[in-house]
């Protein structure tokens, strides 16, 4: 247990701190068809587009020229390599500006070549051919072919952040512009996990390989190079290499400080590259850090900001009452807010170890499924939507929200019902041995968060009486991820678990990620739950649709019974921007076929345009 937490700590001092794109804690607040995505298109996400002001009289199509000033939510620990940086949704505002994605998602359903020209598969999906669009290069001239992707993968591969989610991956082989993927079992979807993630961004391999903790540099590990070992070190990871429409001009990182990246004039999609588009049209971006959203808003209402983001609901219903922007809500794919429950206990099946070797959470009632059905009925959250939400936000029964695979009107989970909260409760006290259930509920240490979990605990304050004792603790939010992984918690303020396929799930959820409490564990609640590992695996091998949703249904169902999460509301993005910020939503691949305007809370930068490249109004 020594050996192991000193092992993840020496990690996190590497890695300051490991988020690997779980959007972050409780913080503010061939390609694949539509019929093969397995979409519900009677209830299908929405991204609403709300303009209160119009753009000057005249001003049409785009324009050329202007410099994009971005607020966005938090920094980004460890930038900016992609097998090291903490990767939240304000990260990815940043990686997609400075680089492209192998996929993207379609606006109709699956994924369409970016980067990747064509998308083969063998008949069990067990060996995957991607055809790399020749003719691209780095920005710093090294040529994008099969070899460089080949690269990058394996960077993530042995990466301890980014190697969990590509685990499945048994090998990957390079010829020309061929890419060759070897999986261990059948991997269907395998084309979404390079749509979304931060390892879906392709680095400059010559810059990859003079960082000094690439994996490629661990002597005797899996990925060793001696050709990149020899390779002269000390590379800036802060001053990455893409291949995108803007190139890196300059970083000073923390809250109040700026990412700058300018206009690529060699960019394969503009008129110099292999398309002939226009892109970019904006000269310049930067993207700067303001962690509070009352000043990041302040910041766009005085024009210090042109466009900004924000998952707060209250700050997004203001926002469009403003009458001076125009906002984006959308909660396409977006994330669940939960309260993430710490069930570590008995021995990992898959793993073979205890999985709460010094008994941490021995004593902890939220072992008990009667002490979390309990809490689950005492939990209002229609309350939670309306009175921290704005009435914008839906209750949420599970992690699938409305429009993705896996949803369901009634997943089993508890509804709100004091009475039967009542008759869980006198079991969950049998079951814990005692009258009196204790429970330390961390949060982030920002005020609005603090409030809406303190609204919960009086909840259950109300319902159980003297018999629950809650306390609330606040954490800096730099410690907060950490935490989670070690298993260092027992209740977790949490936003996670957005994404375009339940595949994309495989390591929050999967036993096999579960590792014991005080070792790194991306399964951070350490559950174990046999039926969503079985059909986590069949929604990952079967081609089948239909399959495909009775498995991610049943996944759905399961963590309704077991109650593994305390389901909140699933998550509202806003992105709101003054008035001559155009064309936010409008993204499309190279081929021409239209994008998702925004998954998750993220949307493409690089097609947007300002009135007459003017982004200051």
């Amino acid at each position: 247990m020594r050996d192991q937490l000193a092992k993840f700590l020496a990690l996190l001092m590497a890695c300051a701190m490991i988020a690997s794109a779980c959007s972050g804690s409780d913080s503010d607040g061939g390609s694949t068809d539509t019929d093969e995505s397995g979409e519900d298109e009677s209830s299908s996400p929405t991204t609403a587009v709300v303009t209160t002001t119009e753009p000057e009289e005249g001003a049409s199509g785009p324009t050329a020229g202007g410099k994009l000033v971005y607020g966005v939510e938090a920094d980004s620990a460890n930038p900016w390599a992609h097998y090291r940086v903490s990767c939240a949704i304000s990260c990815y505002t940043i990686l997609q500006s400075i680089s492209d994605r192998l996929f993207g998602p379609l606006a109709d359903g699956g994924v369409g070549g970016v980067l990747v020209e064509t998308a083969e598969a063998n008949e069990d999906y067990t060996v995957h051919t991607w055809t790399i669009r020749d003719g691209i290069s780095f920005h710093d001239g090294t040529p994008l072919d099969a070899e460089a992707v080949a690269f990058n993968i394996n960077a993530c591969r042995g990466s301890g952040l980014t190697g969990p989610a590509l685990s499945n991956i048994a090998n990957v082989e390079a010829d020309g512009q061929v890419l060759t993927l070897t999986t261990n079992t059948p991997h269907v979807p395998l084309p979404e996990n390079f749509a979304a993630g931060q390892c879906s961004y392709m680095m400059s391999p010559t810059w990859l390989a003079s960082l000094d903790d690439i994996p490629f540099r661990v002597e005797g590990g899996p990925f060793y190079s001696e050709e990149v070992a020899a390779t002269p070190g000390g590379g800036d990871p802060a001053a990455p290499v893409g291949v995108g429409a803007f190139v890196f001009e300059s970083y000073t990182p923390g809250n109040g400080n700026s990412f700058v990246a300018t206009k690529n004039p060699d960019y394969w999609r503009g008129p110099n590259g292999i398309t002939g588009e226009e892109l970019p049209y904006l000269d310049e971006v930067e993207i700067v850090v303001a962690v509070d959203i009352a000043s990041r808003t302040l910041a766009l209402q005085s024009g210090e900001f042109d466009i900004i983001h924000t998952a707060n609901a209250d700050e997004i219903a203001a926002l469009q009452d403003d009458g001076e922007v125009n906002v984006i809500a959308a909660n396409d794919f977006g994330e669940t807010s939960h309260i993430m429950l710490n069930a570590a206990q008995g021995d990992n099946a898959i793993l073979g170890v205890p999985m709460d070797p010094e008994g941490a959470n021995a004593s902890s009632a939220l072992l008990h499924k009667s002490c979390r059905r309990a809490l689950a009925h005492a939990t209002d959250n229609g309350r939670i939507a309306e009175e921290r939400g704005a009435g914008l936000v839906e209750p949420a029964n599970g992690p699938f929200p409305p429009g993705t695979i896996g949803y369901l009107e009634d997943t089993g989970y508890p509804a709100y019902d004091v009475d039967a909260a009542l008759v869980e409760w006198e079991q969950c006290k049998t079951d814990a041995g005692t009258d009196t259930i204790q429970i330390v509920f961390n949060t982030t240490n920002d005020p609005f968060n603090v409030e809406t979990n303190q609204m919960v605990a009086d909840m259950w304050g109300e319902a159980f009486g003297d018999e629950i004792e809650v306390s609330i603790a606040p954490i800096e939010q730099g410690q907060y991820i950490g935490l989670a992984l070690v298993g260092a918690f027992q209740a977790f303020g949490w936003r996670n678990h957005g994404g375009i396929d339940p595949d994309q799930q495989y390591l929050w959820w999967t036993a096999a990620t579960a590792s014991p409490i005080g070792s790194l564990a991306l399964n951070f609640g350490r559950f174990q739950d046999p039926v969503i590992d079985e059909n986590l695996a069949i929604q990952r091998a079967s081609a089948d649709p239909e399959v495909r949703r009775a498995a991610a249904e049943e996944i759905n169902r399961s963590f309704g019974e077991n109650v593994w999460n305390l389901w909140n509301t699933w998550t509202l993005w806003g992105i709101a921007s003054n008035p001559n910020v155009s064309n936010i939503a409008g993204a499309t691949s190279p081929d021409g076929d239209a994008l998702r305007p925004v998954v998750s809370g993220r949307h493409d930068i690089v097609q947007v345009w300002c009135v007459d490249g003017n982004c200051q109004g």
